[in-house]
């Protein structure tokens, strides 16, 4: 009696994959649409700090071209595509936000227009 239940527990996943006519199909996978707005004129100060975010990471900090030392923002390290920053040199670029289309938001990515001035900073 227990050798019947023992080989119909093993043998009905069988018999139930059988009985699938078609595979599983995932959900559509919908990539958001990009799109950059005005471009800006930043300056990439020559020092790095720890960013707030789930994973340990150095963050650029940034500020508008001429603005006040409270409009400085970080942004992730490798976030300004076409951008390759070296540690200790101060950058002045043209560079516009990523935002999704569908919910008009930022992603966090800006897209690197030009390189305006690089050089050692003031001291």
């Amino acid at each position: 009696m227990t050798k019947k239940y023992v080989l119909s527990a093993l043998l009905a996943p069988i018999f139930l994959m059988a009985c699938q006519t078609t595979p599983p199909k995932p959900a559509p996978y919908i990539a958001p649409v990009l799109t950059t707005k005005n471009s800006q004129v930043l300056e990439v100060l020559p020092t790095r700090m720890p960013c707030d975010s789930a994973t340990p990471m150095q963050c650029l900090l940034v500020k508008p071209v001429n603005g006040a030392d409270s409009e400085i923002f970080g942004i992730g390290f490798g976030d300004i595509k076409g951008f390759e920053p070296k540690t200790g040199v101060h950058y002045k670029i043209r560079a516009s936000q990523e935002f999704d289309q569908a919910t008009n938001e930022p992603t966090g990515k800006w897209q690197l227009q030009e390189v305006l001035f690089q050089g050692l900073p003031n001291l």
